[in-house]
Order: C-alpha cells, then structure tokens, then sequence
C-alpha cells in the first residue's frame, strides 16, 4: 500500500514538474575553454561528412539542425586552418559569411563552440561580435564580446541554463567590415522529453524501499 501511495506521489510530482512554467536564465560565456556536452557533437572531421560548399540542411537528418551562413545557401567546409597558416580548429571547419545562424529541431539546455571572425575587438564603430539565443522566436539572451583571430583572443563560446530555460536557436553576428563566422568543435545538450522524465520517475517508484 505504502509503495503504491509513493508511486503515485512520484508520477504526480512528475506530471508537475513538466507542467510548470520554464523560469531561468541563459549565460553566454567566451573563454579559453567551454563545457564539452555528449548528446551531440560536430566537428565537421567526422567521416563521410560533407565538404566544401554545404547546404543550411547538411546536418538536419544526423543532427537535428539547420545551419546557415548569412548570405543564404549553407556555408563553406574547409581546412582553414591549414591556409592561414595558424591554428583554426582541429582540421576541417565551418565558414559562413556574414554570420552562422543555427536552428534545432528540439529544445537545448546546453551548447558550446569554438569561434573565430577577422571583425577582431570592438573599435567602437565596428568590429566585435554577438551572440543571441532564441526559444520560439524570442530572443531570451545575447552577449557582445571581441573576436578571436590569428591566434590571438578567447574562442570558446559557452551557453548554459539553469531554473529550467531552453533555447531551440543560436546566431552568431560579427560586427567587422567584412565579418566571417567560423566555427568548430561544436556539441550541445539536448532537454530529456518528457515521456522520459515521466520513466524516470516510475522507475525510482518502482525500486523496493530500503527497510531501516
């Protein structure tokens, strides 16, 4: 009887919980380092991956996500780093011109990337860039910070929640004369479905109480 009442107890907490509005807040970090999320990861190095120009569809069936440049049509895979002579990313890597503008199909709770763009520091009338965090179309979040480039600056971007925020979409805007966004080492977090939080919450119920 008891453990019945307590299962019953579990699911409604659970049923609650899903139910509740999401009330959080959303960071944007820049560093030399960021959060490695496992629920999905690119680097654009995997095999068989594509190359060279690439549609904004070029990850939606393994990944869950549109990723387009800000002229239109995808952007650009390439090993840039071994053309500019310095480290940009661990071999292939993203390009989009005039910004990379990510949509997912599912919410986030996480995301981290490593980030570069000639646009450089903030002079005051140009330069720097930004990034901004949507969910649903609202914007929840944004951070203006300087570009890394040759080398020189913080590349790690850092986006984190917590109190129950999620995003489902990322854009990447650099302020220079000729902005360029590339991107590597990407991975994200996806949030649990709540048909899996309710499973979680029956299986705790269902494990035999430990008798004092």
């Amino acid at each position: 009887m008891q453990r019945s009442l307590l299962a019953t107890g579990m699911a409604v907490s659970a049923a609650a919980l899903m139910s509740a509005p999401a009330v959080g807040t959303v960071n944007i970090n820049l560093g030399t380092s960021a959060t490695a999320y496992t629920d999905y990861t690119l680097n654009f190095d995997e095999p068989g991956g594509p190359t060279g120009l690439v549609g904004v569809d070029a990850w939606h069936a393994s990944h869950g996500m549109i990723l387009d440049s800000g002229v239109g049509g995808g952007g650009n895979v390439d090993d840039w780093g071994a053309l500019y002579g310095w480290d940009l990313g661990d071999g292939l890597s993203w390009l989009g011109p005039f910004g990379a503008f990510m949509t997912f199909d599912y919410d986030l709770v996480g995301f981290s990337t490593e980030h570069w763009d000639p646009s450089g520091p903030d002079s005051g009338f140009n330069g720097g860039f930004s990034v901004f965090v949507f969910d649903d179309g609202v914007e929840l979040a944004n951070g203006f910070f300087d570009a890394a480039w040759g080398g020189i600056g913080d590349t790690w971007i850092d986006i984190t929640t917590d109190g129950g925020d999620v995003f489902d979409q990322v854009t990447i805007l650099g302020w220079g004369m000729m902005p360029e966004t590339y991107l590597d080492n990407m991975s994200w977090d996806q949030v649990p479905a709540p048909g899996s939080l309710a499973l979680l919450a029956l299986a705790g119920a269902a494990m035999p109480r430990r008798r004092r």
